[in-house]
């Protein structure tokens, strides 16, 4: 039968994965040693939830898909997957993206830690996420109550320079989903946009991501 088949899949795909794993190197990022690793950002807004003036931040709740490639977990064709979660993703060679205007964020653990890899046959990864996130939004308030501000959301890797990982948007503008159906008392969303630059600190040249 086709539950059958399927359940033998699973059972052949799971035994896949541990056998790859035995020889993982989970210090070593996909195609280490070759081209830069392309890491792909998407994030789809779920709940503005609170605007402060006074502590020029805003809140937000979003989901956060980070989509790569990494060959050493080939185990099939592109139409197998497998959905992982909880402490097996601990495994797996991991993005160390970060918010560089975050003032403080958690990630949702009910009833288990919000976050999942899908891993298809052909070594392609998605690694997603849920939380919320506090980000520092400097306002010029001179206008008051007639004000519009620039709030942004910055997307970086904290160790990796372009040299091992270059980020980028999955859709462009597209990747920034769901803003159209969040809502805030009090203020209005007038529209966003995507931006990319390289910056230069002392480690290295680091590549961003920024919506606003």
């Amino acid at each position: 039968s086709s539950q059958r088949m399927s359940a033998s899949r699973l059972k052949n795909a799971s035994i896949a994965i541990e056998d790859l794993l035995k020889e993982y190197d989970i210090r070593l990022r996909p195609s280490f040693g070759n081209e830069p690793l392309l890491l792909d950002i998407e994030i789809r807004l779920a709940s503005f939830d609170s605007i402060s003036e006074v502590n020029m931040d805003y809140t937000l709740t979003l989901y956060l898909n980070q989509y790569w490639r990494d060959d050493r977990l080939v185990f099939g064709s592109k139409s197998e997957e497998i959905t992982l979660t909880g402490e097996i993703i601990d495994k797996f060679w991991l993005p160390d993206t970060f918010f560089p205007n975050d003032k403080s964020a958690y990630l949702h653990d009910v009833t288990e830690k919000n976050k999942m890899i899908r891993l298809n046959g052909n070594g392609e990864i998605l690694y997603g996420m849920r939380f919320t996130s506090t980000l520092a939004c400097m306002m010029d308030l001179r206008r008051y109550p007639l004000d519009r501000q620039n709030c942004t959301v910055e997307v970086e890797s904290y160790g990796y320079t372009q040299a091992d990982v270059i980020m980028r948007w999955k859709n462009g503008r597209e990747s920034i989903l769901d803003l159209d159906k969040v809502q805030l008392p009090q203020f209005t969303v007038t529209g966003y946009d995507t931006v990319s630059y390289g910056l230069y600190l002392a480690t290295g040249k680091y590549k961003t991501k920024e919506t606003k």
